[in-house]
């Protein structure tokens, strides 16, 4: 996870399970990206297990429970990395397919630097780079339809 631009003030971030996409815009309106893969095992296998519990020294333990603990570890760790990237924060569009975003805005909510920026959430399926930049530009005069004479 490198850093790059550190006085971006505007960001839109795309988030799921397995990858966040940062797009940030500075005061100049140049617009970079940046993209965080999650590690996360959705689907962890037991090869050979007859049961989701064992036995270790009198005491049983359940593999799902572990499992469970592990994904909700790597999740968290995922998320603070997502977090860590955000600097200078002015305002935030946090878009995704899934409750992922909505843990992120929690997340960020934990740290004083990001709580008083203004987060915007948006449900978003798959989106491509150009169409993640393009919730950053601003959009141009409204034109308005030419208007007919009057007769």
């Amino acid at each position: 996870m490198k850093k790059k631009n550190t006085n971006c003030l505007k960001y839109a971030i795309w988030i799921d399970q397995q990858k966040a996409i940062i797009a940030c815009m500075n005061e100049e309106g140049d617009i970079s990206t940046d993209t965080l893969e999650s590690g996360i095992e959705t689907h962890v296998r037991f090869e050979g297990e007859t049961s989701s519990k064992s036995r270790l020294f009198g005491a049983t333990l359940n593999k799902e429970k572990q499992a469970q603990n592990k994904l909700n570890q790597q999740r968290k760790a995922f998320l603070k990395g997502v977090v860590a990237q955000l600097k200078k924060v002015d305002s935030v569009v946090i878009m995704g397919p899934a409750d992922t975003k909505y843990e992120l805005h929690k997340e960020m909510e934990k740290k004083k630097a990001l709580a008083v920026a203004r987060v915007e959430m948006k449900s978003a399926d798959k989106m491509k780079l150009h169409e993640i930049k393009a919730v950053l530009k601003p959009e141009g005069p409204v034109r308005s339809a030419p208007r007919k004479p009057r007769s």
